[in-house]
């Protein structure tokens, strides 16, 4: 509801324009503090997963970063292609699975890589956790949750650097490949285009606009519910 009286450059307000879901995973409302948390209460954390679990299964690509989006997916109940959500399935509950998808991950971390390449060369990951044996021991590196389950699927694609550098040139290729036109590009907050675009959305980008989302709600000239 509130995407309908949100700015449409915003995300929710993007979304509702274009009637797809925009979805908060569960650490992202964590991290949140009181907002994120108050966000997080209003549906269920089952109901969260699974929504979040049918929008990552319609998806042929997927692209994360910070947080690990499928993090909490592909290690709890609703993934099975890794074994996670293998119970769940028998139980008979809702499941999706990564097989046959590009999982792209953009990382500050070299590690993520150099464990993706040992995976590449030989299936090491596999068989250190077909053995049961310490992932950071035997690979040298500080190893995160993720990265094992990333590894070792077939679709999955590293990429060492930042977010905000890395993110906008991907957008822009996309586009290129699409045929669209940009009407902005985003630039890392450090840069002097960055600066000043952080300035332009303050000034420009407005917050909640009550009444228009009323009005849409209702099914006004703005448009209704679908």
């Amino acid at each position: 509801m509130a995407g309908l009286g949100a700015d449409p450059r915003t995300m929710i307000g993007a979304a509702a324009e274009a009637g797809v879901p925009a979805l908060v995973s569960v650490p992202q409302l964590v991290g949140g503090g009181a907002v994120g948390m108050g966000v997080g209460d209003s549906i269920p954390l089952k109901q969260r997963s699974a929504l979040m679990a049918r929008l990552l299964g319609e998806a042929a690509v997927i692209i994360e970063s910070g947080v690990a989006l499928t993090q909490e997916i592909h290690d709890g109940p609703f993934e099975t292609y890794t074994g996670h959500g293998l119970w769940s399935g028998w139980d008979g509950e809702g499941t999706y699975s990564l097989k046959g998808k590009t999982l792209v991950r953009i990382d500050l971390d070299p590690n993520l890589r150099k464990v993706w390449e040992i995976e590449r060369s030989g299936g090491e990951v596999q068989a250190t956790i077909d053995k049961g044996l310490p992932k950071t021991k035997t690979f040298k590196v500080p190893f995160r949750m993720e990265m094992s389950g990333f590894a070792r699927l077939e679709g999955s694609i590293p990429i060492v650097g930042d977010l905000g550098v890395i993110w906008p040139v991907l957008a822009w290729r996309a586009a290129e490949e699409l045929g669209l036109r940009l009407e902005l590009l985003s630039y890392p907050q450090e840069s002097e285009q960055g600066k000043r675009m952080r300035e332009w959305i303050v000034e420009e980008v407005k917050v909640l606009d009550r009444d228009r989302m009323l009005e849409r709600l209702a099914g006004g000239p703005a448009g209704g519910l679908s």
